[in-house]
C-alpha cells in the first residue's frame, strides 16, 4: 500500500507578501521598529523590478495561484500620469506598498493618498531621503502638513528613531529635522531605542541627539561610557561627562572613569584630575598598564610641581622588589634618562617573568641592549622575555652564529624558544633553514615539522 503524501509546509509569509492579501499594517510588521520599515522598502521595492505574469490582478486581497511570492506591481498610464489603482481611493496596505515602488512616479503618485492616515507616517518619513527630488519634495511637503499641530507631537516623537537612521543617507537630515521639529520632547526611552540601531553611525548620531535634548543623566552617561559597545560613542559621552566635573569633583564623577576598562577612558579621566582639583591622585595612574594613561599621569603631576620620575626611581630601585608592576618598569624607560639603563638592566634578572619582559623591552627602548644580552634572553623561560628578545635581534640575525640559531630549534628546547629561532630562522636564508630543519619534517613540534616540510620542497633561488 502506497503511505500518504503530507504537502510540504508553506515558509511564512513577508509583511509585504501579507500586505498584497490586503493586512493591515500593524498586523504584519512591528511598527516601532525602524527596521521594519527600512526593510518592508527594500522588499517592497525588489519584488516591484519583476512583471507579473500575464492575467495577472495585482494589488490587496488577490490570491495568485498559491504563490507568496508574487511581486506586487501597479500598473502605471503613461497617457493619464497615474496609477491604475485596485480600489479608489485606495487602501491603507495598498498605499503603503506603492509608497515603496520601484517607479518614482508610483510613489509620487501615492504620497497625496498618505494624508490623513498616521500609519503611514513612516513610509512618509522614507520618502523624504527618497533618491528621486520630486519624490521627497513632495513627501517632505505632506510630512511638515501631516505633522502641524500640537497633537501630532507624539506621533512626531515615535518617529525619530527611524528619521536616525534616514539621516544617514544623502537626503535624510531633511526629515530628521521635521521630525524634531514636531517633537518638542523626547520619551526617556529614545536612548535605549536608538543605541538598538544595526548602525554604529546611527548609534553615535542618536546619542549625540539625546545629549543635545538632555535625556541622558549623569548616571546613565556614566554607563556608557563603561559599558557601549562603540568607541566614538563612549568617547562622546566621556568628553560630556568631563565637562559636568566641577572643581574639587564633589559628586566624585572621575572615580568611575579612571578604573574603567578602556585606556582611552582612563586617560581622559587622569588628564581630568588637574582640572578637577585632585591632580596630586595622578600618581597612582603612573605605573598604569597604558603608555597613553602614563602619559597623562605624568603630565599632571608636572603641573602639579611633582617630579614623576622621581617616583620611577624609587619604584624600580630594588631589582628583586615582589609585586613590581610592569608599568612602572616601561615608565623608567619612557623618562629617556640614560641614567635609567642602569635599573632596567638589573630588572633583567628579576624573580618575575612579566617585570623581565618589561625591563628589556623598556632597553630596547633607550637602544641600550647588546646582541649578546639578547642571546642570553632568548634561553629565558619566560615566553614574553623570549618574543621581546627575538624582536630585537630579527634585524640583526644574519650577524649571529649559524650555531647558535640552529640550536635554538633542537628537540630539547622549550616549545617557546623553538618557535621563537623557528622566526628568526625565517628571517635568515632559505639554505640555511633547509640545512637546520633537515630531518624534522616528523617533529613532535607541529609547527616545526610543519615549517620543516616547506623548507624542504621550497626551491632555492636561481643564483644565474
Amino acid at each position: 500500500m502506497r503511505k500518504p503524501t503530507h504537502p510540504s509546509p508553506r515558509r511564512p509569509r513577508a509583511a509585504h507578501e501579507r500586505l498584497l492579501r490586503g493586512s493591515p499594517l500593524d498586523s504584519v510588521l512591528d511598527t516601532a521598529d525602524p527596521e521594519a520599515w527600512i526593510d518592508l522598502d527594500r522588499r517592497v521595492r525588489a519584488g516591484s523590478a519583476s512583471t507579473p505574469p500575464a492575467g495577472a490582478s495585482p494589488g490587496p486581497g488577490t490570491d495568485h495561484g498559491g504563490d507568496p511570492g508574487q511581486p506586487f506591481d501597479p500598473q502605471w498610464d503613461e497617457r493619464a500620469r497615474d496609477v491604475t489603482w485596485t480600489d479608489f481611493p485606495p487602501s491603507e496596505p495598498e498605499t503603503a506598498l506603492t509608497l515603496c515602488h520601484r517607479r518614482w512616479q508610483v510613489r509620487e503618485a501615492a504620497l497625496p493618498f498618505a494624508a490623513g492616515r498616521p500609519a503611514l507616517l513612516p513610509l512618509l518619513v522614507l520618502r523624504c531621503a527618497d533618491g528621486r527630488a520630486p519624490v521627497r519634495d513632495r513627501a517632505r511637503r505632506t510630512l511638515a502638513a501631516a505633522l502641524d499641530g500640537p497633537a501630532a507631537a507624539g506621533r512626531a516623537a515615535a518617529l525619530v528613531p527611524l528619521a536616525v537612521q534616514l539621516a544617514l543617507r544623502p537626503h535624510g537630515g531633511p526629515a530628521l529635522a521635521l521630525v524634531l521639529t514636531a517633537a518638542p520632547a523626547l520619551s526617556p526611552s529614545l536612548p535605549a531605542l536608538l543605541l538598538a540601531s544595526p548602525r554604529p553611525r546611527a548609534r553615535l548620531l542618536g546619542i549625540g541627539l539625546c545629549l543635545e535634548r538632555g535625556l541622558l543623566a549623569t548616571a546613565r552617561l556614566t554607563e556608557l561610557i563603561l559599558t557601549a559597545e562603540d568607541r566614538a560613542v563612549r568617547r562622546l559621552c566621556t568628553d560630556v561627562l568631563l565637562t559636568r566635573v566641577r572643581t574639587g569633583d564633589p559628586e566624585r564623577l572621575l572615580d568611575p572613569l579612571l578604573t574603567a576598562s578602556s585606556a582611552a577612558t582612563r586617560s581622559s579621566a587622569v588628564a581630568a584630575l588637574h582640572r578637577a582639583g585632585r591632580g596630586a591622585e595622578a600618581s597612582g595612574h603612573l605605573a598604569d598598564p597604558s603608555a597613553r594613561v602614563r602619559s597623562a599621569a605624568r603630565l599632571v603631576l608636572r603641573l602639579e610641581g611633582a617630579d614623576p620620575w622621581a617616583f620611577y626611581r624609587e619604584r624600580c630601585a630594588d631589582s628583586a622588589a615582589p609585586g613590581l608592576p610592569p608599568g612602572a618598569v616601561f615608565g623608567l624607560a619612557e623618562s629617556g634618562s640614560p641614567d635609567a639603563a642602569g635599573p632596567l638592566r638589573a630588572l633583567t634578572r628579576h624573580p618575575e617573568g612579566r617585570v623581565r619582559a618589561a625591563a628589556l623591552a623598556g632597553l630596547r627602548m633607550l637602544d641600550a641592549v647588546s646582541p649578546d644580552e639578547l642571546m642570553a634572553a632568548m634561553a629565558d623561560p619566560h615566553p614574553p622575555v623570549v618574543r621581546t628578545a627575538r624582536k630585537a635581534l630579527t634585524p640583526y640575525v644574519l650577524l649571529v652564529p649559524e650555531e647558535w640559531l640552529a640550536a635554538l630549534v633542537a628537540p630539547a628546547r622549550p616549545p617557546h624558544v623553538r618557535r621563537a629561532g623557528l622566526r628568526l630562522l625565517g628571517a635568515h636564508s632559505l639554505g640555511l633553514r633547509k640545512r637546520v630543519l633537515a630531518g624534522m619534517e616528523e617533529d613532535e613540534d607541529a609547527e616545526v615539522a610543519h615549517e620543516a616540510q616547506r623548507a624542504r620542497y621550497e626551491p632555492l633561488p636561481d643564483t644565474h
